[in-house]
């Protein structure tokens, strides 16, 4: 048997999961720019300035 919800309930669980992913990609595309920017910088033979936080750090 299906299960309803409310389409309130339904709309509230959208929006909270929206944001979570909106700043989940914000925060991938930082860290995609950095090691591009790494990533120039290496090419260049300019050494590596210092460590970047990982997926793991910047998402939790």
């Amino acid at each position: 048997m299906a299960q309803q919800i409310s389409p309130e309930a339904a709309l509230k669980a959208f929006r909270q999961r929206h944001g979570e992913l909106a700043d989940e990609n914000i925060l991938l595309k930082a860290l995609v720019s950095e090691l591009e920017a790494a990533n120039e910088r290496l090419r260049n033979g300019e050494p590596d300035q210092q460590p970047m936080a990982g997926p793991a750090d910047l998402l939790g």
